[in-house]
């Protein structure tokens, strides 16, 4: 690998944030499971943070049958210590490095309530918005933008001094590209119009509520009162004069996010499989990540068939099924069958390794969109699911090499 790219070691030392996007099915949520894991025996304090609301996190932390709360960290290694290996541990029974591991997963709608209440600077006005029947009416539509909620959401935990690493499992590619703008969009939204828009209405105590607001609104607060009620209006205009203070700050709040994806210890890693469809779908996230210029760290390419050398090479095959037919002819098959049943062998293999030599090329294709600017890692497919932390130290550790080797 060229010296102009970061190996995934270097990536999870000197990254803050590091985020694994990717389409659905290609193993993105144990993949940031184990290398949140890696960085944690390293002695990093980590918390790896998922927006899908599947259960596929707690199972690639062995925490079957355990609830993860969402929104509030939940710590791990002490649950599952012993099921860490033996040379992870001091004679204590802490971790050597002492790294510690969180792991949570994303509410929008609790999010959602939590992110105004730190936008507003005072208790009673927190109070007051909180109370507002228009407020608890908005706050599904909030809650309906898991995307910003979990950029808002990280970019609360990157100053909690409890973690000095967040690794985040994205949802499935279709939805990664409006996960990266979903800062930028809401910062657009509230745009000067609509901040001079909520300015221009009257705080409480002021001697009109509407009449300095002019026509448009005027008419604008005549239609919502007939829509949802005459009594409604104090509460609707009460909403409105309370959000001028929350706006300036959520958009600020939108803004800084989108400065935390671009900024320099934040790297992003594309995790795909072999396939047409899952290739396509890396470049097409590669080429946005360089358009909205974020750090690409390198990919992973899980589930690719490896073929043994023994399978690989025809000629091998060949012998290795000619030296079967004795062993089978004496366990009591015929000539006929035995010749049958090694041919059924040698085509078995076949297949496999042109399946295996597919996956090869789609692993190339990739290297070579990697370029000299990000590692390219692979992981060999298996025949079942990682279900202890032991299996996921030992796919941590494989992804690492890997990248490292190319």
């Amino acid at each position: 690998m060229s010296a102009a790219a970061a190996a995934l070691p270097d990536v999870l030392r000197d990254s803050r944030l590091l985020i694994l996007a990717g389409s659905g099915g290609v193993g993105k949520t144990t993949s940031s499971a184990a290398l949140a894991l890696q960085a944690a025996l390293a002695g990093r304090r980590v918390l790896v943070l998922t927006i899908d609301p599947a259960r596929r996190l707690l199972q690639a932390l062995g925490l079957h049958g355990q609830d993860l709360p969402s929104n509030t960290p939940l710590e791990v290694l002490p649950l599952r210590r012993a099921h860490l290996p033996a040379d992870a541990l001091d004679s204590s029974g802490e971790l050597r490095n002492r790294g510690t591991l969180h792991a949570m997963m994303l509410d929008a709608e609790s999010g959602a309530i939590d992110m105004v209440e730190r936008l507003l600077p005072t208790a009673a006005l927190r109070d007051q918005v909180m109370n507002n029947r228009i407020y608890r009416a908005f706050l599904p539509a909030l809650s309906a933008s898991p995307d910003y909620m979990a950029l808002e959401l990280i970019s609360f935990l990157m100053s909690d001094p409890r973690f000095d690493l967040l690794v985040l499992d994205t949802p499935p590619m279709h939805n990664a590209v409006d996960f990266l703008h979903a800062g930028g969009t809401l910062a657009a939204f509230i745009n000067e119009r609509v901040l001079k828009w909520f300015s221009k209405v009257p705080l409480p105590g002021q001697k009109s509520r509407f009449s300095i607001l002019g026509a448009g609104t005027s008419m604008a607060m005549s239609v919502l009162g007939r829509l949802l009620g005459n009594e409604t209006l104090p509460d609707i205009a009460e909403f409105f004069a309370s959000f001028q203070e929350v706006l300036p700050r959520l958009r600020e709040r939108a803004n800084e996010t989108d400065r935390m994806l671009r900024s320099r210890d934040t790297h992003f890693v594309i995790v795909t499989a072999p396939g047409e469809t899952s290739l396509r779908e890396a470049r097409h996230l590669h080429r946005e990540l360089r358009e909205q210029t974020m750090h690409i760290a390198g990919f992973i390419i899980n589930r690719v068939i490896q073929v043994p050398r023994m399978l690989a090479d025809p000629r091998q095959l060949v012998d290795a099924t000619a030296r079967l037919r004795q062993p089978l002819l004496d366990g009591g098959l015929g000539l006929a069958e035995s010749a049958a049943l090694t041919e059924r062998l040698v085509q078995a293999a076949a297949r496999l390794r042109h399946l295996g030599e597919a996956d090869q090329a789609h692993v190339a294709s990739l290297r070579r969109l990697a370029g000299t600017d990000a590692f390219c890692t692979v992981a060999a497919q298996r025949e079942d699911d990682i279900h202890t932390l032991a299996e996921l130290r030992d796919l941590g550790a494989r992804l690492l090499d890997a990248s490292v080797a190319t």
